[in-house]
């Protein structure tokens, strides 16, 4: 398996332990969406568009996390963004011992709270699209750590790529929630908590090892250029 096989196992692999920690999260708003209320042929579609709007928040993110990459990439800077972001999630998770915290829901998380409670008291299937795309943007530490992988993709398709693979990730247990509310009681969920800081290190060793390796091709190719007298010229390319 090559080093981008395994990156995006990574980015899969982090949605899905990730997941564990929406439960606990956004299992909650999960529960609250108002699905009953819809006529049942609409009750399914209206899942799917909630988590389509989810997985298209984080693939929006990466677009802009990719983006931001792809511009450190061109000044050169590349690995030692690479490096600090896996240095930055190993101090993050030694400091918070394992735990990843969001953000409090404070004013700067407003302009997500308040369309959040509109879209919840008028069910729709627009308004479970959106309530989808904005619990995808509230404050979420596992996010954070799929964040710090994305950037270091160096390019705005592959960042959002990685962040729609995240966001897959994370459906299964989300819908498991729904479904079955008593499939992940909170011993269980305590339990692969020890999970989440695992994941996360094994992201920084990752981006670490991103940041310290470089490939080297030793491809050489020769080309003759025609002259216009007839010569010709052997020029070598040696490929970096």
């Amino acid at each position: 398996m090559n080093l981008q096989s395994i990156w995006w196992t990574a980015a899969l692999t982090t949605g899905l332990v990730g997941s564990l920690h929406c439960v606990g999260m956004c299992g909650p708003l999960a529960m609250a969406l108002p699905v009953g209320r819809l006529p049942r042929s609409q009750r399914g579609l209206a899942m799917g568009l909630y988590h389509a709007g989810r997985v298209t928040a984080y693939a929006s993110l990466g677009l802009l996390m990719g983006s931001i990459g792809q511009g450190i990439l061109l000044i050169g800077l590349q690995r030692p963004v690479s490096i600090a972001a896996g240095l930055f999630l190993l101090l993050w998770t030694l400091v918070n011992r394992g735990k990843l915290p969001g953000l409090p829901m404070t004013r700067t998380t407003g302009w997500i709270v308040q369309p959040l409670t509109r879209f919840l008291q008028r069910p729709t299937l627009t308004a479970f699209g959106g309530l989808g795309f904005l619990n995808g943007l509230l404050p979420c530490g596992f996010v954070y750590v799929a964040l710090a992988g994305a950037i270091t993709t160096s390019n705005a398709l592959t960042g959002t790529l990685y962040m729609g693979l995240f966001g897959l990730g994370t459906i299964p247990a989300l819908l498991t929630v729904r479904v079955v509310p008593n499939f992940f009681p909170p011993t269980l969920r305590r339990r692969f908590t020890l999970l989440m800081p695992v994941a996360t290190i094994v992201l920084a060793l990752l981006l670490l090892v991103r940041g310290l390796y470089s490939p080297v091709s030793s491809g050489k190719s020769q080309h003759e250029i025609p002259l216009c007298h007839g010569s010709q010229i052997s020029l070598t390319r040696v490929d970096y």
